[in-house]
């Protein structure tokens, strides 16, 4: 039996025409191993994104695609969430990123 860890999953998607942003969190128990990772990543992005499809996978992350957002979903520890130290970086990212645009 594989080892499980309890961690938030989070889904961020960005409408590629908008901009718009939206992020959803879920608890889940996150398998050992990637093949389960991956399969617990396309369940999570389903129901919020029906026609997104998986572009890459690796490190505890996958991002998505479909015709209208770009989807990331990831991992981050359940006793740090929602600011782990990952969506904490991405959103300061995100934040100088726009501070600095022409």
């Amino acid at each position: 039996m594989s080892a499980v860890t309890e961690e938030t999953l989070i889904v961020e998607s960005r409408d590629l025409d908008t901009d718009a942003r939206s992020v959803a969190t879920l608890e889940v128990e996150m398998p050992a191993d990637h093949a389960s990772q991956r399969a617990q990543f396309e369940r999570a992005v389903a129901p919020l994104h029906p026609a997104a499809r998986l572009r890459s996978f690796g490190n505890g992350a996958a991002s998505f695609l479909d015709s209208q957002s770009l989807i990331v979903a990831y991992y981050c520890r359940s006793k740090e969430a929602p600011s782990c130290d990952r969506h904490a970086r991405h959103t300061a990212e995100i934040e100088q990123q726009e501070l600095f645009a022409a």
